[in-house]
C-alpha cells in the first residue's frame, strides 16, 4: 500500500512508482484523498479512500481554497495544525481499512495517520521523501519558507550553528506533534522513539528520497539506509498519457519557443497576481508566451490571449517545458523536476513550504533564478527573464537536464521496495 497526502505534485510521484512496481509483478493500492479516485483507477491501480479531503477541510475550516493556500503560506504550521492532524484519527481508520491485505506500506512524508496504522498492525514501513528539505540536513540546511533570510544567514554561521537552528526548529515542533503522541497513547502505541515529524517518518525498512542527486546529494546526516534515487515523472490526465491539447499544438508550431508561466496546483489557488504582473512582464519583452493555469482562471484570463500569447487549462510539462524558451513556476518539487528534465532555463517564485528551497537549490544548479512573490512585478520579472536567456543558462540547464533525464526514480525505488518485500515475507509468513 502506497499512502499519500497533498496536491498533484505529492500524489503523482506516488502514481509513477505504483506503475512501476506494477510492471514488475506487485499489486499496489494507492490511499488517497477521493479526488484522486478516477486519476488513480485510469490507471489500472488499486484506490483506497484515505481522509481529509480538500473539501470537507475547506468546509469545516470555512475558509475559500484561496484563503488556506494563503495561511499555508503565511504559516507553515498551518498545514500541519489545521489540515493533517485534526484529522489524523479518520487517515488512521482509512488506513487501518486499506492495509487489511497489505505486506508493506510506503508512506509519504506527511501521512502521519498511515504511519501509525502501520506500526500498530506491525507491517513494515519505507519512507519517502519528496524534497531534500524534508530531510534537514544540517550539511545542506534547507532555506524556510517563512524565514528565508533568517535561515540563509544562520547557515552561514557554520555547521555548528546551523545544527542547533535545526534542532532548536525541531524542539519547536515538539508542540505540533502532541496530537500524534496523544493518539498513540490513545490506542495503545508507545511514545515516539524518534520525533514523529522529522526522524520518525523513517523506519529500520529504510528511506527512499524520490528526488536527483544532482538536486539533493547524499549528507552524512541523512537517515541511515537512504537511497536516492532519482525523480518519479507522472503528469498524465483523464488517460491522455502525453498529449496536449490541438490549440497547444498549433500554438507551438507557429512560432519561435515560448516563456512559458505556471502556478501548479497550490499557488495556482492565488495566482491573480503572478497572472497580472507575468502578462505585464510579456509585454515589456514583447515575447511569446503561454500561460497554464487551471480551467477557472484559464476561462477567467481568456480575454489577455492573443497571438503571441496563449493561456490554456491543464498541459502536459512533460510535452510542454521542452519547447519552452524559459519555463517560469513555483518551485514545486514536481514542476522543478519536470522543468530541470526538461533542460531549460527556469525562474522561479516560491509560494510555500519547500519551494524556496526548492529555487535556491536551481539558482546553485545555475539552472535558474528566482523571485520573491513579493518582489513579483512586470519590471523585475522581465529583467529576470533577460538575464536567464543567454547562453551560460541554457548550456547549463541542458547539461543538468540530461543527467536528470537518466536517471529512473520510478524503477529504481520500485526494486528497493520489492527487496525489502521479499525480505520481509519470511517473517510475516
Amino acid at each position: 500500500m502506497l499512502a499519500t497526502f497533498g496536491t498533484h505534485g505529492d500524489v503523482h510521484p506516488f502514481l509513477a512508482l505504483a506503475l512501476a512496481l506494477k510492471q514488475r509483478g506487485v499489486e499496489p493500492v494507492i490511499a488517497a484523498a477521493e479526488m484522486y479516485r478516477a486519476k488513480i483507477e485510469a490507471e489500472g491501480i488499486g484506490f483506497h479512500h484515505m481522509r481529509p479531503d480538500v473539501e470537507h477541510v475547506a468546509s469545516a475550516l470555512g475558509m475559500a481554497q484561496q484563503a488556506i493556500a494563503r495561511a499555508a503560506a503565511r504559516r507553515p504550521e498551518f498545514i500541519i495544525e489545521a489540515l493533517i492532524l485534526p484529522y489524523l484519527r479518520e487517515t488512521y481508520d482509512d488506513a487501518m481499512d486499506a492495509m487489511r491485505d497489505a505486506d508493506l506500506v510506503v508512506t509519504h512524508s506527511a501521512a502521519y495517520g498511515a504511519r501509525i496504522a502501520a506500526e500498530k498492525l506491525g507491517l513494515p514501513q519505507v519512507g519517502v521523501a519528496l524534497q531534500p528539505m524534508i530531510l534537514l540536513s544540517a550539511h545542506d540546511p534547507p532555506i524556510i519558507a517563512n524565514m528565508p533570510r533568517l535561515s540563509a544567514w544562520v547557515y552561514r554561521c557554520g555547521l555548528t550553528a546551523t545544527r542547533a537552528f535545526i534542532e532548536l526548529g525541531k524542539l519547536l515542533g515538539r508542540r505540533w506533534a502532541r496530537p500524534i503522541e496523544s493518539f498513540r497513547r490513545e490506542i495503545g502505541l508507545p511514545p515516539s522513539q524518534a520525533h514523529p515529524l522529522f526522524e520518525g517518518q523513517f523506519t529500520s525498512d529504510g528511506a527512499i528520497a524520490l528526488f536527483s542527486p544532482v538536486f539533493g546529494p547524499p549528507q552524512p546526516d541523512h537517515p541511515p539506509g537512504l537511497a536516492i534515487v532519482g525523480f518519479a515523472f507522472y503528469d498524465d490526465d483523464a488517460g491522455a498519457r502525453g498529449s496536449m491539447s490541438a490549440e497547444l499544438e498549433g500554438f507551438l508550431a507557429a512560432g519561435s519557443a515560448p516563456i512559458v508561466f505556471t502556478q501548479g496546483t497550490s499557488a495556482v489557488q492565488d495566482a491573480d497576481d503572478f497572472v497580472r504582473e507575468s502578462l505585464a512582464a510579456i509585454g515589456i519583452l514583447k515575447t511569446r508566451a503561454v500561460l497554464v493555469l487551471d480551467a477557472e482562471r484559464a476561462q477567467q484570463w481568456s480575454a489577455y490571449a492573443s497571438n503571441s500569447i496563449l493561456i490554456t487549462g491543464y498541459a502536459p510539462y512533460s510535452r510542454l517545458f521542452p519547447r519552452a524558451r524559459i519555463n517560469v513556476h513555483h518551485g514545486g518539487v514536481g514542476t522543478t523536476a519536470q522543468a530541470l528534465r526538461a533542460g531549460r532555463p527556469q525562474l522561479i517564485a516560491p509560494y510555500l513550504v519547500d519551494q524556496p528551497d526548492n529555487a535556491a537549490r536551481v539558482v546553485r544548479l545555475g539552472v535558474g533564478r528566482t523571485l520573491e512573490l513579493k518582489s513579483y512585478r512586470a519590471a523585475a520579472v522581465a529583467q529576470q527573464l533577460q538575464a536567464l536567456d543567454g547562453d551560460s543558462y541554457r548550456a547549463r540547464a541542458i547539461e543538468v537536464g540530461e543527467q536528470v533525464a537518466a536517471e529512473d526514480g520510478a524503477g529504481a525505488a520500485a526494486r528497493i521496495i520489492i527487496e525489502r518485500l521479499e525480505r520481509a515475507r519470511p517473517a510475516s509468513s
